[in-house]
């Protein structure tokens, strides 16, 4: 079995926490990819995925001002600064593409933006919030190795335009994400090596 090694790269520590989970998380994915009734399901999970979505950029503000506030004696901030600097612009716009394709699905997008976020994703961008604040702004590598580091493939989309009643214009963001989101963990684990000192044990 293979273990984590009181040597291993913080990075090397996280990608090993990452493939533990892999196999529940894949099971979960599977409950989800062959619901029964998945045009239903996917409609809801869009709009939980808007509210996160709609909090990213936000939330990664956040960790750039700490980064910043930090970097002059912290070289891990230091290094998170032209990350998360670059990372904010790419994100611009994500949540207006889901709410369009909300829309393909029937749904307003008043009756999205209106409602209350559900407490499950308060939690998940709340913790986050937490971790920046009190501890070090390199936690949000963590949540952003999990959210985009497993895209889904462009064939899995084809599949549920054609077989699952979904129409494609309502795949949209997902499409966008399965391209980029594989450069974005690419450059990922490109800043990750850079982030192996104080404050990293966090991820």
């Amino acid at each position: 079995m293979e273990t984590a090694t009181a040597h291993t790269s913080h990075s090397e520590v996280l990608k090993y926490k990452i493939r533990l989970a892999r196999p529940r998380e894949q099971k979960q994915l599977n409950l989800f990819w062959h619901h029964p009734k998945f045009a239903e399901v996917y409609r809801e999970h869009l709009i939980r995925l808007y509210y996160s979505v709609s909090a990213s950029i936000p939330l990664l503000e956040c960790a750039l001002s700490r980064a910043r506030v930090l970097s002059d004696t912290c070289p891990v901030a230091a290094a998170l600064v032209p990350y998360l600097s670059e990372h904010i612009v790419e994100e611009q716009d994500h949540d207006e593409w889901l709410l369009e394709d909300i829309e393909e699905l029937g749904v307003p997008r008043d009756k999205v933006t209106s409602q209350i976020p559900p407490t499950v994703v308060a939690s998940l961008i709340g913790s986050q919030y937490y971790y920046i604040k009190h501890a070090h702004p390199v936690s949000v590598i963590a949540y952003l190795a999990i959210v985009e580091g497993e895209p889904p493939k462009k064939e899995a989309l084809d599949d549920i335009a054609l077989n699952k009643g979904v129409p494609k214009k309502a795949l949209r963001t997902l499409y966008l994400h399965a391209e980029m989101d594989i450069v974005h963990s690419q450059e990922l684990w490109t800043v990750r090596p850079q982030t192996n000192g104080t404050g990293v044990a966090i991820i």
